[in-house]
């Protein structure tokens, strides 16, 4: 009788003891923000001249004098012309 009892009682400790709720801790994880500030690049000036392109997709003609600038661009029988002053 004396060993069902320690039996009976050991299991009703192991129950109550296996069925406690854990209580589980909350990680809080701070972040910190970084600006990076960069300065902006040197805007280049196009220079006067004159370029041609000629490759696979077709031909591109610039010129540029002063305040001038001419575009022409030919490319898969379509062209578009730009002239501005």
């Amino acid at each position: 009788m004396k060993k069902l009892t320690v039996l009976v009682a050991s299991l009703a400790i192991f129950a109550s003891v296996s069925c406690k709720e854990s209580q589980e801790k909350e990680t809080i994880i701070e972040k910190e923000t970084v600006v990076v500030e960069q300065e902006a690049a040197p805007v280049v000036e196009e220079s006067d001249g004159t370029s041609i392109s000629v490759d696979k997709d077709g031909v591109e003609f610039s010129t540029k004098d002063g305040d001038k600038k001419t575009e022409v661009e030919v490319k898969d029988g379509s062209g578009t012309v730009k002239v501005e002053k």
